[in-house]
């Protein structure tokens, strides 16, 4: 897995957000581009819950389809796409101390079985990098191809972002969110997380 590193975010001294979009990060035929390369990946089941002594999933946090889209020169220019776009947010919103992307670009499958995922966060602590700062998604579906899969953000008030195709949204990483159950169509997207020094 390499590491795409970034340069410091510009200053624009604008106050702290929630979360952030950017409109049109990806233009339709880029997002064909990028699910046409993450559907050529083998797909894992994500379904992450708390288990029984037998292994059965009591309650079920997440449930999707995940491929991991590393840094090679196919995938360079997202990696540099979605850099460029988190240093002008970053810069004028957060101001967070972030190194790069530590992990590879997740590319997301939910399908019209219900597949979801439940309230979470992405800060976790992982001892072998960085904490996660900023949590990044693109919308690579076009809404009229799905119901529900709803991205919502909630710090004491649940707010739902914006789905157009080619949406970058940002948002902090201890945030607490969540994707609704999609009842019909298919939604992708792609999810990277930017690193740096813990917070103090």
């Amino acid at each position: 897995m390499a590491i795409y590193r970034l340069s410091p975010s510009p200053n624009f001294g604008v106050g702290e957000v929630v979360y952030e979009t950017w409109e049109d990060g990806f233009t339709p035929e880029e997002c064909d581009r990028i699910i046409q390369y993450g559907e050529s990946l083998s797909p894992q089941s994500s379904v992450v819950g708390v288990t029984d002594e037998t292994q059965n999933v009591e309650e079920a946090i997440r449930k999707s389809k995940n491929s991991w889209i590393g840094l090679n020169s196919e995938t360079e220019w997202i990696y540099a796409r979605l850099g460029n776009i988190l240093r002008c947010m970053n810069g004028m919103h957060w101001r967070f101390d972030i190194h790069g992307f530590h992990e590879d670009l997740q590319y997301t499958v939910y399908h019209d079985d219900n597949s979801f995922y439940r309230w979470h966060v992405d800060n976790m602590m992982m001892s072998d990098m960085p904490p996660r700062k900023l949590s990044i998604s693109v919308q690579l579906t076009d809404p009229e191809e799905y119901d529900g899969g709803e991205l919502q953000v909630n710090d004491g008030e649940i707010h739902t972002v914006a789905n157009d195709r080619g949406l970058v949204t940002i948002f902090p990483s201890y945030i607490l969110h969540r994707v609704t159950p999609v009842t019909r169509g298919t939604r992708r997207s792609l999810v990277v997380w930017a690193n740096g020094p813990g917070f103090r």
